[in-house]
Formats: C-alpha cells, structure tokens, sequence
C-alpha cells in the first residue's frame, strides 16, 4: 500500500493526499481538514485535498497516519511505502 503526498502550488498552502489503502483513507475521513477531491470506481484509489502551513507539518502529519518514513522521488512527491 502506497501513500502520495505533494504540494500544489508553492504558493499556496494546498496539498493532496493520494493512498491506495482503505485503512488509510478511513482515517483520512475521520480527520479533521481532509476532503475527497476524487476516488477511483474501479481501483481502490483515493485522493484527498488539506491544507497545511508549512511542509514539514504535513510531512509530519502523513508519517504520523501511515506510520512510515516518506521518501522524495525526483518530481519531489512523497512516498510512504
């Protein structure tokens, strides 16, 4: 199961969360400042928007819910594996 995370704009406090885990998504739902921007029908997909001020609140935020370390890929998206 593999959680995205990645900044919209640099200007702008959006982000999106995208996961393929069920667990996750539930608890994504039950927060606080998570929305669904968009599920897949035929593939458990989902994305979530949030809003966070500084990007090391949201990677703190995404490590605390997943449980796992995230790790930058080259477009600069976060992976927790």
């Amino acid at each position: 199961m593999i959680t995205y995370l990645w900044h919209l704009e640099r200007a702008t406090n959006e982000y999106r969360v995208q996961t393929d885990s069920k667990e996750i998504a539930d608890k994504l739902k039950r927060r606080q400042g998570f929305r669904i921007s968009a599920i897949a029908l035929n593939y458990p997909l989902w994305i979530f928007s949030c809003e966070f001020k500084r990007p090391d609140i949201a990677r703190k935020t995404i490590k605390s819910i997943t449980g796992k370390n995230g790790k930058i890929d080259s477009e600069g998206v976060l992976i927790y594996e």
